[in-house]
């Protein structure tokens, strides 16, 4: 989709979204105070006419825009939609569900495996504030959770000791971002602690999968921690028309394997990120776009 389509689509989806007024207010009064759990789930919203689950993005066919409308309405009462150049097409609004040659993949697009806890883009210097997952479908078993492990639930188990260690302990974070396929854990020299802003309310980052520790205590504080997250973890199994939102700067998220079919009726998600602050992006960058390829400093 061209960026004038895009902005067409996100006119139209700014005042035909589809939410109510609740649930606009919903989402702005989860984005100006935020909660302990650090998501917002908005359930059986109106999503339109939604086709047979294809196999392949190639073979994706919609009849019409009435998810994407919504769910871009929702992203922009957020902040800015954006993208990254590495995931499907480049596209803002991604699609997302079972194909074969993922399986056993550590990618959205993978069924029998599971995602363990990870911040989106913890790598990445334009981190995406905000993560939204609406459900098209759900898997036929209804297998599927997604789990979210909050850093204010993280932090009740965590002495003064400790959250001072994550404050001030860098870590080395790997990218992912390859040329030729993801999860190739690049060292791009991406030193961060894990707590971060304010230390009486800090923000969080954490992926275990692509972080170094320089030290032995290093490496224990951060395998406890991936325990202590998954012990806090809430499930939540989305269901046709459900809407998370995920405060992805103060948690972390997983999810479980699930049985695909390839019959047309496996899980389709559709997903989007948005951003509280393009503007400072594009002021350090020195270009404006929605689509952010690798940045590693800004």
């Amino acid at each position: 989709m061209s960026n004038r389509d895009f902005d067409q689509l996100l006119s139209a989806s700014v005042s035909h979204g589809g939410l109510s007024q609740e649930q606009m207010a919903q989402i702005l009064t989860f984005k100006m105070f935020g909660n302990k759990d650090g998501f917002l789930l908005l359930e059986d919203t109106s999503i339109g006419e939604i086709p047979p689950t294809p196999a392949s993005r190639a073979e994706m066919r919609k009849p019409d825009d009435c998810s994407e409308r919504l769910l871009l309405q929702a992203t922009a009462l957020l902040g800015e939609p954006i993208g990254y150049g590495q995931e499907p097409g480049g596209c803002l609004v991604n699609n997302f569900f079972p194909q074969q040659t993922q399986s056993r993949a550590a990618t959205s697009d993978s069924f029998d495996t599971e995602l363990d806890l990870h911040t989106e883009n913890a790598f990445h210097s334009v981190q995406p504030d905000y993560l939204l997952l609406l459900c098209l479908r759900q898997d036929p078993a209804a297998e599927a959770i997604t789990y979210i492990a909050s850093v204010d639930r993280i932090l009740e188990r965590l002495n003064h000791e400790q959250q001072a260690f994550f404050l001030n302990e860098p870590y080395n974070f790997l990218s992912d971002y390859g040329s030729t396929e993801k999860n190739q854990r690049i060292d791009i020299n991406r030193h961060q602690t894990v707590l971060y802003g304010d230390p009486d309310a800090p923000f969080f980052r954490f992926d275990p999968q692509f972080m170094v520790a320089y030290s032995d205590r290093a490496q224990s504080a951060m395998d406890k921690l991936r325990g202590i997250a998954w012990e806090v973890v809430e499930p939540v199994r989305l269901s046709r028309g459900d809407l998370l939102i995920i405060d992805n700067r103060r948690t972390a998220h997983a999810r479980s394997p699930f049985t695909a079919r390839f019959d047309g009726s496996d899980r389709w998600m559709q997903r989007t990120f948005a951003s509280c602050n393009l503007r400072f992006y594009t002021e350090k960058l020195g270009k404006q776009s929605r689509i952010f390829e690798l940045v590693t400093e800004l």
